[in-house]
């Protein structure tokens, strides 16, 4: 799958530091310690990338601002209201309020982008690809979109802070063409992102981080597959190899 979606793999060797408290194994960098996606992210910086760790949410978040308005359409007959959780509060802890917002009863699914194809298409026409306008709709958006983001679980401020470098680092016609592959089938694309984005100058590309004994997951490779097919957005795999392994 690696070779038929021409995916670039970046080697990278390191020291393993394994616990006997903990089930995860950290990496020996000089002489600290850190995960595996930092170890990577502090190698691309030694180079003179920027490294922003990302995964799934940012890209959510972009989602559920730039795409809010159309999930709530009050013109969709299967449009209504649902209650959930306060997201704050889960995370915090203490007692939640229920938050009220308008969501599809096909949300989500591949039925959902086939019934509302023509409605998605109108939708992303009017999104700005000139990227001083998209920050500036994300800043218009991003308090209507808080009952989407807070069911997306898209609500945190260091998740909309890195959404924000995504506007600036990716190409609006590359951000458009994402928020279709999401809104398409949005539970079936949901996971499987990458780990990190690196970026300098005008160079950027997203990265997978695997440690040594570390398998990509099913979503992941769906992930890698659809990027080649779809998204076409540069990316990398970066493996960090075993040197060996302290145990203490």
């Amino acid at each position: 799958m690696i070779a038929k979606c021409q995916v670039e793999i970046v080697d990278l060797k390191a020291t393993y530091v394994r616990s006997a408290e903990s089930r995860s194994a950290a990496i020996l960098d000089g002489t600290e310690l850190c995960g595996v996606e930092e170890f990577a992210a502090r190698h691309f910086r030694r180079s003179g990338f920027d490294a922003i760790l990302l995964e799934n949410t940012p890209f959510h978040v972009l989602f559920g601002v730039y795409m809010w308005m159309l999930i709530q359409d009050p013109c969709d007959p299967r449009v209504r209201m649902i209650a959930f959780g306060d997201r704050h509060a889960y995370g915090q802890r203490v007692p939640s309020k229920l938050i009220w917002t308008e969501q599809p009863r096909d949300f989500g699914t591949a039925g959902y982008g086939r019934r509302r194809a023509k409605a998605i298409t109108k939708h992303l026409s009017a999104i700005s690809e000139d990227r001083v306008e998209l920050h500036r709709l994300f800043d218009d958006w991003i308090a209507p979109s808080v009952g989407l983001r807070q069911y997306l679980w898209a609500h945190r401020q260091e998740s909309i802070d890195r959404a924000r470098k995504l506007i600036e680092i990716i190409p609006p016609l590359m951000l458009k063409n994402l928020l279709r592959y999401l809104v398409q089938n949005y539970w079936g694309r949901y996971s499987g992102w990458p780990d990190l984005l690196l970026y300098r100058g005008n160079q950027w590309f997203l990265a997978e981080v695997k440690s040594w004994g570390d398998k990509l997951s099913e979503n992941q490779r769906r992930w890698i597959e659809d990027n080649h097919r779809y998204l076409h957005l540069p990316f990398k795999l970066v493996k960090v190899h075993r040197i060996e392994t302290i145990h203490h």
